[in-house]
């Protein structure tokens, strides 16, 4: 996973350019609005007790009541006891109270718990006060954020008054300063940049400013960190067997393209759309009610479809016939080929198909083709068909098999072809490991990699 810690000042923009950030970043990343977990628990006590706040009364609230992250159309909201307070955590009063019930040492206790939960399960940017220090020590990259304070002050009461509250400048400057002195002395967790934080000043800096400078500096990192192998090939050829081997062995992720479409066509039957009415139309109506993610949970990769994880029914027969319907449509093509590369520019990634080296990973490191005689290709698919029960002859899987290679090579989308700097992998009379192998001996020239048994 890769983390960016996003520490800083009140009024300094942190939350805002933390959003940013992910919109450039692509869906593969999520953020976490710290900020809204305390807002949640000061919500609740105000709600709850009034404004006296009461260590006693506090460690009551957090032991009795639960605070739960969840993302709705890939927007954070907060629950707390099942309700939806997000609409209510923007006021200032709820700010104020939020500092306030922060320094107890079992309220934080609540909120790193659920912030390091987070940051174990997605490519996250997260924004707080200790978040390079405390929640992700181990971030790949930490932008401490800071303004003078009475730009941070103008800032504050232009959004108060765009909220339509009445304020006064001086009483914001007061609030802001009362606020910079609790965080930067409290005992538990202070405000303060790490030794390897990058800090940016944005006083003379507007918004797209502020985003594009830290999204450079993170960019050139994850330029650094990741590497992408495309495998394309014939049916039949060994290339998700490859690659499934070769990502095992380099402790890469194994992307498995066909498992994204087939959990779309998961979200149309869990929709309970008709396929009768399937044409261009129905299709982008669909697409434009789904969202799509993918994690890897204990190296298997999971397709959630608007929250909900399909990935048992992926192999069903249906679904297999469905995604075959809906895939060759341009809008679900483009939502898949949008997956997949917001997730290849974060990750090590080996990728398999029939056009990863040439439309979806044209700047992929390594690139392999895998081919074989058709006959041999022919005689693994029939073995495939016989081992299922299912009653062909090897006649019909070879007419089917040669009429397969026709359409993959003249489709109008994503057809098969070998790019000119794509490595050539017959596996004709090769076994899995001397395919395997031969891609490794490739990439070890070019990459000082550890491989693994």
């Amino acid at each position: 996973m890769f983390k960016i810690a996003i520490d800083g000042y009140m009024g300094s923009g942190k939350s805002t350019l933390a959003k940013g950030l992910c919109e450039k970043l692509g869906s593969d990343f999520k953020m976490l609005d710290t900020g809204a977990i305390f807002r949640a628990i000061a919500y609740a006590y105000l709600t709850s007790y009034g404004e006296d706040v009461m260590e006693e009364k506090a460690r009551e609230l957090v032991n009795t009541k639960n605070i739960e992250v969840r993302f709705i159309e890939d927007k954070q909201n907060v629950f707390v006891n099942q309700e939806n307070v997000t609409p209510f955590l923007r006021t200032e009063v709820i700010s104020q109270m939020a500092s306030k019930i922060s320094v107890y040492p079992f309220v934080r206790e609540k909120y790193l718990k659920i912030a390091k939960d987070f940051a174990s399960r997605n490519n996250c940017v997260m924004e707080g006060r200790d978040i390079g220090s405390v929640v992700m020590p181990d971030a790949d990259i930490k932008i401490f954020l800071t303004a003078n304070e009475k730009t941070r002050a103008m800032r504050r009461f232009e959004e108060a008054k765009l909220r339509g509250q009445k304020v006064k400048f001086d009483d914001v400057l007061k609030d802001l300063r009362e606020r910079d002195e609790r965080d930067t002395t409290r005992k538990e967790a202070p405000l303060k940049p790490c030794k390897d934080s990058i800090i940016v000043d944005n006083s003379d800096m507007d918004l797209d400013e502020t985003i594009d400078f830290c999204y450079n500096l993170i960019a050139n990192k994850l330029d650094k960190n990741n590497i992408c192998i495309a495998i394309d090939g014939y049916v039949c050829s060994g290339k998700s067997t490859i690659a499934k081997e070769l990502a095992r062995r380099l402790r890469f992720n194994f992307f498995d393209t066909g498992a994204v479409y087939r959990g779309i066509a998961c979200g149309f039957k869990y929709l309970n759309l008709d396929e009768k009415k399937i044409d261009e139309k129905y299709i982008e109506k669909f697409a434009k009610q789904i969202f799509v993610e993918i994690k890897f949970i204990k190296n298997l990769e999971h397709v959630y479809v608007n929250g909900v994880d399909h990935t048992k029914d992926l192999r069903r027969d249906d679904i297999t016939a469905l995604s075959a319907k809906i895939s060759p449509f341009v809008i679900i093509r483009e939502k898949v080929l949008k997956i997949q590369r917001d997730f290849a520019r974060t990750h090590n990634v080996v990728m398999e198909g029939r056009d990863i080296g040439s439309e979806v990973l044209p700047d992929a490191d390594f690139k392999f083709f895998t081919t074989a005689d058709e006959t041999v290709r022919a005689k693994r698919r029939y073995q495939q068909f016989l081992e299922r029960g299912e009653d062909i002859t090897y006649e019909k899987v070879l007419e089917e098999l040669r009429d397969r290679d026709y359409k993959d090579i003249h489709r109008e989308h994503g057809a098969i072809k070998m790019m000119p700097d794509a490595y050539l992998i017959d596996t004709t009379n090769q076994t899995l490991d001397e395919s395997v192998n031969e891609c490794i001996d490739v990439i070890l020239k070019k990459k000082n990699i550890k491989i693994y048994k």
